[in-house]
C-alpha cells in the first residue's frame, strides 16, 4: 500500500473554509473534533536534522478527524466550526495530547500465561548452592513426569546465576535429563536473570525440534545451550503451540488491551515466528488488531538453515495498515545471555575463565551458519534490527557490508534504503560514527539495559567487567545525534515513560531480586555518562516519528500531522514541564488509534462510548450512560 500524503497548506486553508460553505458534503465533514487540548504534533519541518534551531512542532487545541486520519489540526474556534451534526466531540480539559508511543523493537508476540497451561514452566528457586539448586531441578522434573502423560511437554526454569553455571559448565548434561524424562520432550531453560538465559534440550526435544524446525540440526548443542532467549520462545511458539494460532490470537488480543494500550503504545515492531504471525494476520482479517504491527520474520537459520533468506521474498512494506512487513531480522548476531561480542579488554577474570571453560563465542557471528544468514538478509532483503550489543558485532556488521559490495557492486545509498538497525545498542566506538552514517544504520537504544552497571552478575556490565571508562560508549545518544545519525528509543519496557526518563536524565535504577544482585529489595541508582542526556522534544520524537521510519510508516504514524493516521495519546499532566525526576510518573488518561478510543483511565472522566473502537475496549472507563 502507498503512505498516505500530507495535504497541501492550499487544501489544509481550504478545510478551515468549509464552515462558510453551505454546499460542504458529508464525505468533508469530521466524524471526530479533539477540543481543548495542548496537542504536540510533532510535526517537524525538516524530517531529521540536528542539531536543530527549530524543532518539535506546533502546540495547537484542537484537530478534526475523518474516518481514521487527521484531516484538520488548529485552535478550537478553527476546528469547532468543522463539525457537522453528526460530529462526535472529544473534550481532553486542556489536557496534554501526543502521538501515540512507536516501539520499533517489543517484544509482543507472547501470550497470557493463563491462556496456554500446558506451556507453563515449573520454577526452581535460586539459591547459591549448587546441589540444591540441581536437586531442586530434578525433583520437579521427577514430579511433572509423575504428572504428564509421555508425549507431553516439560518446562523447568530454574533462576539464578547457580542454575546457568549448571548448564554452562555441562555439570547437567543431555544424558542426564534423558534419564530423568526418557518418554517426554524436555526443555531445561535457566531464568530470572533478564537475558541471561541458558537452554538445554534432552533428546525427546531435541529430534521433535528438528524435524519441525530443519536449521537447528546445523548448530550442536554447544551454540544451542548459548541461546535460550530466543530458542525457549521460538520452540514454544512455534513446536509446542502450532495448531493454536486462533487460540493465540485472543491472546495477544487480550495481552495488548491489559498490558500496552495503557500506556499509549499505539505501533510496535518485533521480531516475530510463525505462529504468532499467523495468529496476528487472523486478528487483522477479522478487523480485530487492537494496535499497528510490523513484523520482521527472525530466526531463519533455526527455522530453514542456510540460503533462507536468498530464497525468501522481499516483503518489506507489504500489508494493511495493522499488519505489515518490516522485512527480516536475525537476533542471535551476539550473545548477550553470556557476555557482550567487544574489543573491549575484559578485566574480570571469573567471567573470562568461565567463557574459556564453557566454550563461549560471545561473537555469534563468528558461527558460519548465522553469519552466512545475516549476509543473505543483508545483501537480499531489508535484513533489519540486528542485535548489536557490543561494537565488534558492528565491525562484523560493517565487514560484510564491504564484502556484498565489493561482490556485487551494491551502493552505500542501496544499504541506506535498508534502513538497517542496530538493536538493544550497548557500546559502540566513536572511530564506528562515520561508517554508522556512512551506510544510515538507525541505532536503537534500549535504556533498560544500562541498569546492567548496577548488577553485578550480569556479564553486560560495563562498568564491572570492562571499566567505568567506557561508560561513555555506552548508548551515548548526543553523541550520534551529533553526528547526524538517527536514534531511536526502544524495548522501553513496561512503561515508556520510565524509558523517556532514562533518556532525558541518564539515570538508571535497580533493586536486587536475585542472590548475588546486592541487597535484595533495596534500590541502587547511578548516572550512566549524564553529558549524553537529551532534552525532551527529542527524546519523545525518538520514541515517536523517528521510530515511524523505521517501521516504514514515516508519512503515516508518528506525529500529529494533517494527512495522518489519528494514532494520539492524552496525558495526566504536562510532559514539557513536569519536573524531570517525575517523568516516569505520567500516566496516560486515553489511548486512540485511528480516531477510536481504545483505552480510557477512569481518570479521564466521562467518556462518550460511541468513542470506543468496541466494547471490549471500554474496561473501567467512565462512560457517559452511568453518570
Amino acid at each position: 500500500m502507498k503512505p498516505l500524503r500530507t495535504l497541501s497548506i492550499g487544501a489544509f486553508l481550504g478545510l478551515l473554509l468549509l464552515c462558510y460553505d453551505e454546499g460542504a458534503t458529508a464525505a468533508e465533514i469530521p466524524d471526530l473534533i479533539v477540543l481543548n487540548g495542548k496537542i504536540l504534533t510533532l510535526d517537524e519541518n525538516v524530517w531529521f536534522q540536528w542539531p536543530k534551531t527549530q524543532y518539535g512542532g506546533r502546540l495547537l487545541e484542537a484537530m478534526a478527524i475523518k474516518d481514521d486520519t487527521i484531516i484538520a489540526v488548529g485552535t478550537n474556534d478553527e476546528i469547532g466550526k468543522l463539525a457537522g451534526p453528526n460530529t462526535k466531540r472529544l473534550d481532553v480539559n486542556g489536557r496534554t495530547v501526543l502521538p501515540g508511543i512507536v516501539d520499533s523493537h517489543r517484544h509482543i508476540t507472547g501470550y497470557r500465561p493463563q491462556d496456554f497451561p500446558q506451556v507453563q514452566a515449573v520454577k526452581v528457586p535460586p539459591s547459591g548452592d549448587k546441589e540444591v539448586v540441581r536437586k531442586g531441578i530434578f525433583d520437579a522434573i521427577k514430579q511433572e513426569v509423575q504428572k504428564k502423560k509421555p508425549g507431553e511437554w516439560i518446562i523447568i526454569n530454574p533462576e539464578g546465576d547457580v542454575a546457568r553455571q549448571l548448564i554452562l559448565f555441562e555439570d547437567i548434561k543431555r544424558a542426564d535429563l534423558d534419564r530423568a524424562a526418557p518418554n517426554h520432550p524436555l526443555i531445561l531453560n535457566e531464568v530470572g536473570s533478564g537475558p541471561n538465559s541458558q537452554i538445554r534440550f534432552n533428546t525427546t526435544a531435541r529430534k521433535i525440534i528438528e524435524k519441525e524446525l530443519p536449521g537447528t540440526k546445523f548448530f550442536s548443542d554447544e551454540f544451542i545451550k548459548h541461546d535460550g532467549v530466543n530458542l525457549s520462545g521460538l520452540v514454544i511458539k512455534d513446536v509446542i503451540l502450532q495448531g493454536k494460532e486462533a487460540e493465540y490470537a485472543e491472546s495477544i488480543k487480550k495481552l495488548v488491551i491489559e498490558t500496552h494500550l495503557p500506556y499509549g503504545i499505539t505501533s510496535v515492531a518485533t521480531r516475530v515466528m510463525r505462529v504468532p504471525l499467523q495468529a496476528y494476520l487472523l486478528l487483522d482479517a477479522k478487523g480485530e488488531m487492537p494496535y499497528r504491527f510490523c513484523w520482521l520474520f527472525s530466526d531463519g537459520s533455526y527455522h530453514n538453515g542456510p540460503g533462507f533468506y536468498r530464497r525468501m521474498p522481499n516483503t518489506a512494506g507489504v500489508g494493511s495498515k495493522y499488519v505489515w512487513s518490516c522485512g527480516v531480522q536475525e537476533e542471535a548476531v551476539d550473545s548477550p545471555s553470556t557476555g557482550m561480542c567487544t574489543t573491549m579488554p575484559s578485566k574480570n577474570a571469573v567471567l573470562t575463565e568461565r567463557h574459556k571453560r564453557s566454550g563461549i563465542d560471545t561473537c555469534f557471528l563468528h558461527d558460519p551458519v548465522v553469519r552466512a544468514s545475516t549476509k543473505d538478509q543483508l545483501q537480499f532483503q531489508r535484513g533489519t534490527g540486528y542485535h548489536s550489543s557490543g561494537d565488534h558485532t558492528a565491525d562484523l556488521i560493517f565487514e560484510m557490508i564491504g564484502e556484498i559490495q565489493r561482490e556485487t557492486g551494491m551502493t552505500d545509498q542501496q544499504f541506506k534504503d535498508k534502513r538497517i538497525a542496530f538493536e538493544h545498542l550497548h557500546i559502540i566506538r566513536p572511530d564506528q560514527d562515520p561508517k554508522l552514517k556512512k551506510y544510515g544504520i538507525l541505532l536503537g537504544i534500549g535504556t533498560n539495559y544500562m541498569a546492567s552497571n548496577l548488577n553485578p552478575n550480569k556479564p553486560d556490565n560495563v562498568a564491572q567487567n570492562y571499566g567505568e571508562e567506557y561508560l561513555k560508549w555506552q548508548m551515548p545518544a548526543k553523541r550520534f545525534l551529533d553526528e547526524g545519525i538517527m536514534v531511536l528509543n526502544n524495548e522501553m519496557g513496561t512503561n515508556p515513560f520510565e524509558s523517556l526518563k532514562r533518556i532525558i536524565t541518564r539515570e538508571v535504577c535497580f533493586t536486587p531480586r536475585l542472590p548475588g544482585e546486592g541487597e535484595i529489595g533495596v534500590e541502587k541508582c547511578m548516572l550512566i555518562a549524564p553529558e549524553q542526556k537529551v532534552d525532551r522534544i527529542t527524546a519523545m520524537l525518538m520514541s515517536t516519528k523517528w521510530p515511524a521510519y523505521y517501521l516504514l510508516r514515516e508519512n503515516s504514524i508518528g506525529s500529529l500531522e494533517v494527512g495522518k493516521w489519528a494514532d494520539f495519546m492524552v496525558l495526566d499532566r504536562d510532559y514539557m514541564t513536569v519536573p524531570e525526576k517525575e517523568i516516569a510518573n505520567i500516566k496516560v488518561l486515553m489511548t486512540v488509534i485511528g480516531g477510536k478510543v481504545v483505552y480510557a483511565s477512569p481518570d479521564f472522566g466521562v467518556v462518550d462510548k460511541a468513542l470506543f473502537k468496541s466494547p471490549e475496549y471500554v474496561g473501567k472507563a467512565v462512560l457517559a450512560s452511568a453518570r
